[in-house]
């Protein structure tokens, strides 16, 4: 099994990607590739092995208010927050997907996942539909709840319930997982650099994911996540299982 993780940016040049090759008793990392353009990171998710995972750190969509509101101004229809105060409306309706306010709800105290509308990532997001509308025309439709074998994750989050530190550490990291193969000039090149570090944490969620050790959406947040993405976060101190655990079927 490989997992693949990509840490993606708006820009090319700040865009890595990780694969993580996974045995029976170690689990080697390859060295990251950095300055991913859209072609490299479409060709790694469409190779995509049957057993294969891959995890993104983008969110995979606009909240629904926001694209609901954005839709009723193109078509000179009534704004949704009529009447309200604009910063209310804006906060409560408009900043952040179901799947944000819960995962700021669980890692509270700390800041708020940054906001796809309103915050310097929304051209990442264009970003991600672009390359998600291309791996639909290769024939691979991501569902955005992350059931298939493309998921969105939130290397922040991943540490935060990994124990690991905030400072970026691939020592930190192979102490808390032994069993992971990084060493050399391979572990230099990501201690190196944040984006091919965090890459690196979105391919072992991405392996968190297929081992069943996330919280997936049911009912209503199902329903959501499939329009606007949803984050996997691994359950706290699951990263010393990632090796062992057997896999969770694919829906």
């Amino acid at each position: 099994m490989r997992t693949v993780g990509i840490d993606l940016s708006a820009s090319p040049d700040n865009t890595a990607a990780s694969v993580v090759t996974w045995g029976s008793a170690h689990a080697v990392v390859e060295p990251p590739r950095a300055r991913c353009r859209d072609a490299e990171i479409v060709g790694l998710l469409a190779g995509l092995g049957a057993d294969d995972r891959a995890a993104v750190d983008t969110p995979f969509g606009w909240p629904v208010g926001f694209v609901q509101a954005v839709a009723a101004h193109a078509a000179h229809q009534p704004w949704p927050g009529r009447g309200l105060d604009s910063t209310v409306h804006r906060l409560s309706s408009l900043r952040f997907r179901r799947t944000d306010q819960l995962v700021w709800d669980a890692l509270k105290p700390g800041q708020p996942p940054l906001s796809a509308p309103f915050d310097r990532i929304g051209a990442m997001v264009a970003r991600w539909a672009h390359i998600e509308d291309e791996l639909a025309v290769r024939g691979r439709a991501v569902d955005r709840a992350g059931t298939g074998d493309i998921c969105e994750v939130y290397p922040r989050a991943t540490r935060q319930n990994w124990r690991l530190g905030r400072v970026r550490s691939v020592a930190e990291l192979v102490h808390a997982a032994p069993w992971l193969r990084c060493d050399g000039e391979v572990r230099a090149a990501y201690e190196s650099s944040e984006h091919a570090f965090d890459a690196l944490v979105c391919a072992l969620t991405a392996r968190a994911v297929a081992q069943g050790l996330t919280r997936p959406p049911v009912g209503a947040d199902l329903e959501m996540a499939r329009i606007e993405g949803w984050i996997h976060v691994p359950v706290v101190g699951s990263l010393p299982r990632l090796l062992g655990h057997e896999r969770a079927p694919t829906a």
